[in-house]
This record gives structure tokens, sequence and C-alpha cells, in this order.
């Protein structure tokens, strides 16, 4: 099959070494016969600081500097659109692909598709503006409401294929009369051969100043991770060692917050690249997965971190026992417990013996070798991004 080239515009698609998300980068670049190229904005979301690159593959989207989810970063989403979209208009591209959230970027891919006659796929990550409804900032049923549902349903229904990343949301998409054969799962995943590092756990200890039984949470710290709730147990699991890696509009308030309650086993370290961050997890215990409970979240998800965790041998704590259903159960590879048990789940991985340990390592590598391993996901998005040349 003769090398394809498919331009990819999402407004998050961080570049490697700059922390965050890579999903988009991680996946295109692995594609046999596809050459990617990747339209992002210039804004690391999590950090604030400006990007750059030299990967020809990337083109940075200036758009405003912002902080918090204020009108800057609203400017932020229509100044990425409409900068990416120009820039698309006019590169080579035999498919036009985008990825959420935001909403604005995939409706963007979607007009510059339809000018150029291109097939155009949509990878939805998160379901806006539900999770705007779910989590405050958008009421249901008014008219902004109604305007973005319909913008959604215009996505949709004008994508030839159609990505998402959990299972649970075929119901969703029915209910907007949107056929769902047209829509593939693929889920996050990692690649077991990136947490094959020659260094011992005892020396990653060391040079992290990392001790005792830890619990580490990575990512963006975002209103929606449950934050709070990990303070609340590192205040009652004065034993375990808690590590926040990463940076975030919420995270200057857990850093007050664990100072004002004077808890001496809580820690912070900034966002890292990946290959440092899989450093970091191998060093510790558990990989603590944690939301903040919300309606939306129960449709399913498929977070990044968990496989992270996994690949890197760790025992994992999630009170997210809903939305998590068709990825992982109540000891499998650790505890999955309801959104305001993450005290037990912790306390019960702690006081785990060795066998059971063991039982669950064993679970996560098969499930990581198998059901998420990342090339497993990059097997299936070559096969959309290929069926998506046909009607």
């Amino acid at each position: 099959m003769p090398n394809r080239r498919v331009t990819v515009i999402n407004h998050y698609a961080f570049p490697p070494g700059s922390g965050g998300i890579t999903r988009n980068f991680d996946m295109f670049s692995r594609l046999k016969n596809w050459t990617p190229h990747f339209f992002a904005a210039n804004i690391n979301h999590t950090s604030g600081q400006k990007m750059t690159v030299d990967d020809p593959r990337y083109t940075l989207v200036p758009i405003p500097e912002y902080q918090g989810n204020g009108v800057k970063r609203m400017l932020g989403w229509v100044a990425f659109a409409a900068g990416a979209g120009a820039r698309a208009l006019v590169r080579p591209a035999d498919v036009i692909f985008a990825s959420s959230p935001q909403i604005l970027a995939p409706a963007a891919a979607m007009v510059v598709a339809k000018l150029r006659r291109k097939p155009f796929v949509v990878e939805i990550r998160d379901l806006w503006p539900d999770s705007l409804v779910s989590g405050g900032a958008v009421k249901e049923g008014s008219l902004i409401h109604k305007v973005l549902v319909g913008l959604e349903r215009t996505i949709y229904a004008n994508a030839r294929r159609i990505v998402v990343v959990p299972t649970g949301w075929e119901d969703h998409f029915r209910e907007l009369g949107i056929d769902v054969d047209k829509i593939t799962v693929v889920p996050n995943g990692a690649d077991l051969a990136e947490y094959d590092v020659p260094e011992s756990k005892e020396e990653l200890r060391s040079r992290y100043g990392i001790s005792g039984f830890t619990a580490v949470f990575s990512g963006t710290h975002a209103n929606y991770v449950g934050l709070d709730l990990i303070v609340d147990a590192a205040e009652k699991l004065p034993d375990v060692n808690f590590l926040l890696v990463g940076s975030g509009a919420r995270k200057q308030w857990a850093v007050d917050e664990v100072a004002s309650r004077g808890l001496a086993n809580v820690t912070f370290h900034d966002q890292v690249p990946k290959s440092e961050l899989v450093r970091i997890l191998k060093a510790c215990d558990v990989g603590l997965h944690t939301v903040t409970p919300q309606e939306v979240f129960n449709k399913g998800m498929s977070p990044n971190k968990l496989y992270d965790y996994m690949a890197a041998g760790l025992a994992v704590v999630s009170n997210a026992k809903v939305p998590l259903r068709d990825v992982i159960v109540d000891d499998e590879v650790g505890a999955v417990v309801e959104p305001y048990d993450l005290v037990e789940g912790i306390s019960r991985v702690r006081d785990a013996d060795e066998a059971t340990m063991e039982r669950w390592h064993a679970k996560a590598r098969d499930l990581m070798a198998d059901r998420f391993s990342l090339q497993a996901s990059v097997d299936k998005l070559e096969t959309v991004l290929d069926k998506s040349l046909y009607r």
C-alpha cells in the first residue's frame, strides 16, 4: 500500500518531551503506511508555558497565553481552530483527522475536509458538551448548550469514521441519531518496552528521594481529578507517602491545602517528559487514578495514567469503579472502589501480602501485553484510516 498523508488537528497534541498527553503522537508516529502532520497549540495547557518543537511533522499554532478556565482560554480555542484550519487548507493530505477536546478543533477539521473533499475522521476523548454540563460550566438546556449539542451532532454526522477511547459511549451516539457502525474503540495504551529501564527500583528511589510505601498520582492537576480526595486520604493515612507529579489549574490549591493541614507525607513534583515519568513511577508502589464523581464519567473511560501505572509494574487504586467497569475490576490489578472509598482502597493495597501483589502484577502485564498495548491501538487506528478512504 502506498504511503498516505494524514493531517492531525488537536489543540492538545503535545510534542514528545514536552510532558502531558502525547496519545496522538505516540500512535500516529508508529503507523506503517501513513505519514502524519500535527497541528497543535503552542501553549502547554497543563504548565501554561510556550512550547517549541524541532520536529518537522509539527506545526504549533499561536494562541493567547492564559491561566485557568476564563475568557482567554476560550479565545485560545477560537484562535487555534482558525489558525489550524487555515494552515490545513493548504497542506497536502489524504485524510483530515481531528481530536477533542475542545470541540472547535474538530469543527475546523470538518470544514477543511469538506472544502478539500477529503475524508474526515474525528476522535472523541471527552464528551463535550456533556462534560461541561457535568462539571457545572454549562447549564443543560441553555442556549449555549443547545448550540454545542447541535455542533456536536453535525461533527459526528459529517465524520466518515469516529474513534472513541472507551467502550460504553454507544448510547450517547444513538441518542444523537448517529450510526454506531462507523465507531471504532481505540483505547489508550502503553508500550511496555518504554518501561524497561536499566536502573533498579532502589537506584531510582535514591535518585528521586522516594522512601516508604509510596502512592503516586501523575497527570493534569485539574478540577475533575479528585485532588481533594487524595489530600483527605493523605491526612487519614500518615504511614503512606503520596507523590503528585504534574501541573494544572488545581495544583496550587493542593499545595496550599497540604501546607495548611501540615501534612508531611505529601510531595509535589513538576511535570516531566515521559522518559523521566517512567522512572518516577517505577520507584513507587501504587498508582492512584482518581476522579471527582460526575455522571458523565459513568458512561465509560480509558485513562492513560492507568496504563502507565500497570506498565510500570505498580498496583493500582482507583475510585472510578463504575466508569472503569469495562477496563478493570476490583482485585484484578489492585483496588477499584466507590468514589469516596479511596482510603479503604489504598489501605487494602498497602496491606496486601506478597502473593496477592504478584497476582496483581501478573494480571497487569497480561492486560498490557494483550488488550492495552500501544501497538494494538496503533493497528486499530491504521485500520480506521484505511477504511476512511472508502465510503
